[in-house]
């Protein structure tokens, strides 16, 4: 394998022939049509039949071809838009799932605009020569000596892997007469989470034969959108544990209220809330009094994310977020308080639940976490066991298995705690030899990537 492997210079020559040939292409399919394409390809068709056929009939196709090349050419030499776009967007979307948003239209020609339509462009997807050198698909080892020698695979899988998102064109707009607004909708799919920077709308111009079309732009301000996890079914969660006291009781709650708790009064001790005082008493006796709520119980979990992945663990990684996104969607946070835990060079904790931020801003922060190459158990461990005593129970989501994350579960599990350990492998066979390699104090739901959602269904938690 080792000796089929193409020198770096190679690999940078056939870096250059993709990388230029992948640009021509974009640029003439957002140009040509499909007729063009059609009407391109019968040029060397009609030219061999010449030698064959010395008659009228190849001559006269021919040159009807070129005739409608040339005139849809000097059509779109005359062809001319000016525009102004304005972007509806919605805050968030979901990796994966279609997101369809308006665009408003002002023409601001002193022309009529007849036959155009839209399209959000896709940053550049082609992989620079230092990400082609160094990158490796997955597989690739398997490929025959021509496919590993020329590494088109490889550069396929880097250009589907750096495609943000997918985008039809819009429908062709009615004429819309100078100085006129219209809106148009278009259907966008993110094709993975984070923060997606729409910066190159598109207005096309077709000719009347639908042979080439002119692609201009359609001079929209720069948006972002938040593209949240993708997110599966989760079955009905029994969480283990049981509900634990919660200082501040429902005060904690903005949502439910604390007239239900309200039980007696007292005089102010140092410390108390001023939200507590009861006024009325303190007009009328002159000290200053303040309202006692009966203690309240509710559970608390939390939901412990592992980020130590390596490059080639990208794959593990992405599957362990939204795992960790699909279990924060289905937790009841109106009844309980769900807490985010996490390493990335330093220890973050992000609740939701009563009293706290609602449950899109953690999925907000999982949009946006990136992986920990270093490798830091021992910050996690202490991360969660400074919030044991009040945690019901902790789902632990992992980015495959070691002795390491074997080592953090023993920890938890000895300290007291009650957890639920979901780990990412890539096959059966993979999670079979590594829970004999390193075995775990506690049962562990192995979750295999592209079978996700059907391994979630029969986990039982």
């Amino acid at each position: 394998m080792a000796a089929s492997r193409p020198s770096p210079l190679f690999t940078k020559l056939i870096h250059r022939i993709y990388f230029n040939n992948s640009g021509v292409a974009h640029f003439f399919s957002q140009r040509v049509r499909p007729a063009g394409i059609l009407l391109i390809l019968l040029i060397p068709f009609s030219w061999t039949l010449m030698p064959m056929y010395s008659l009228a009939p190849a001559y006269q196709i021919r040159g009807m071809i070129f005739a409608m090349l040339t005139l849809s050419i000097i059509w779109l030499l005359f062809r001319r838009a000016r525009v102004t776009t304005t972007r509806r967007l919605p805050r968030v979307a979901t990796a994966g799932e279609p997101l369809e948003y308006f665009i408003e239209i002002h023409n601001t020609s002193k022309r009529t605009l007849s036959g155009a339509n839209f399209l959000e462009m896709t940053p550049d997807n082609r992989p620079s020569r230092e990400i082609f050198i160094n990158s490796r698909e997955p597989g690739e080892e398997k490929r025959n000596i021509f496919d590993r020698l020329f590494c088109y695979y490889r550069w396929e899988w880097l250009q589907e892997k750096l495609t943000l998102f997918s985008c039809k064109p819009s429908a062709f707009i009615k004429p819309l007469p100078p100085g006129a607004y219209t809106k148009t909708p278009l259907r966008l799919t993110p094709k993975k989470r984070g923060i997606i920077t729409l910066i190159d709308l598109r207005i096309f111009l077709p000719d009347p034969l639908g042979i080439f079309q002119r692609c201009s732009s359609a001079h929209s301000s720069e948006d972002k959108l938040i593209v949240l996890p993708h997110r599966y079914r989760i079955p009905s969660l029994l969480l283990p544990g049981s509900a634990r006291f919660q200082l501040g009781g429902e005060a904690l709650s903005n949502t439910i209220g604390q007239s239900g708790d309200f039980t007696s009064v007292r005089e102010y001790r140092p410390g108390d809330p001023l939200r507590h005082i009861h006024w009325k008493s303190w007009a009328r006796t002159g000290i200053p009094i303040v309202k006692e709520y009966e203690d309240v119980f509710f559970p608390r979990y939390g939901l412990i994310l592992d980020t130590f992945a390596s490059a080639e663990q990208a794959d593990l990684f992405e599957e362990a977020v939204s795992v960790a996104a699909s279990f924060a969607a289905s937790i009841d946070t109106q009844e309980s308080l769900l807490d985010l835990m996490f390493i990335h060079d330093e220890a973050f904790v992000f609740s939701s639940g009563r009293g706290e931020d609602r449950v899109d801003s953690i999925l907000e922060v999982l949009a946006g976490v990136n992986s920990e190459p270093r490798t830091d158990f021992d910050a996690l461990q202490k991360l969660v066991l400074q919030y044991s005593d009040e945690l019901t129970a902790s789902i632990c989501v992992f980015t495959g298995w070691c002795d390491q994350r074997r080592d953090t579960v023993s920890r938890l599990h000895r300290a007291g705690m009650e957890l639920v350990i979901l780990a990412i492998c890539r096959s059966s066979e993979e999670a079979d030899e590594l829970q004999k390699r390193y075995p775990s104090p506690l049962p562990i739901h192995w979750l295999r990537v592209d079978h996700v959602e059907a391994d979630l269904a029969t986990t039982g938690v």
